[in-house]
């Protein structure tokens, strides 16, 4: 029964961490500036589905760039984060995922280039449409690459993608 309390309470924490950076911080800087929360939900509910692509849901409500930059990448960030918090429940509750990372570290550091710079590689492949910034997270923790640069350079790419669309539904961009 510990193990599942375990499992649970890490479980709490991850979804923590996406309610509180990904919805509850966008929803603070939307009544900070005066924004109605329902727009905020939207465009959060829009990232949910199409990820850096949403931005021109942003636009279209009416939302300035700046806010419908820093909600999405609120929400990137908290997902981000959560989605790291449950891939590391696994490798701590499960022996068969920890054996694997373990052999999977062990090919890495052969690597060592690829290992030391690995995490820069985040940045285009958050760009892949519609798995982008829920696969990246996975890659990089299966990969072994730092968590904290991994999860930068996630944020940075999906930040360029984001700004692109964005330009591109203001019209700045043809």
């Amino acid at each position: 029964m510990n193990r599942y309390f375990f499992i649970l309470k890490q479980l709490s924490r991850a979804i923590m961490i996406i309610v509180g950076i990904g919805i509850s911080l966008p929803l603070i800087i939307g009544f900070i500036f005066g924004i109605p929360s329902g727009k905020i939900l939207a465009l959060i509910a829009s990232t949910l589905a199409l990820q850096a692509t949403a931005s021109p849901v942003g636009v279209g409500l009416g939302l300035p760039p700046e806010i419908i930059l820093a909600v999405m990448v609120c929400f990137a960030l908290g997902m981000v984060m959560g989605i790291y918090e449950i891939l590391d429940t696994m490798a701590l509750t499960s022996i068969r995922v920890k054996g694997w990372l373990d052999k999977t570290e062990q090919k890495m550091w052969k690597l060592k280039k690829f290992n030391k710079y690995g995490a820069f590689a985040c940045i285009l492949i958050s760009w892949i449409p519609g798995l982008g910034l829920y696969s990246t997270p996975v890659i990089a923790w299966v990969l072994r690459w730092n968590k904290w640069l991994s999860i930068l350079c996630t944020i940075f790419g999906f930040s360029i993608v984001t700004i692109f669309f964005m330009l591109l539904a203001m019209g700045i961009l043809k």
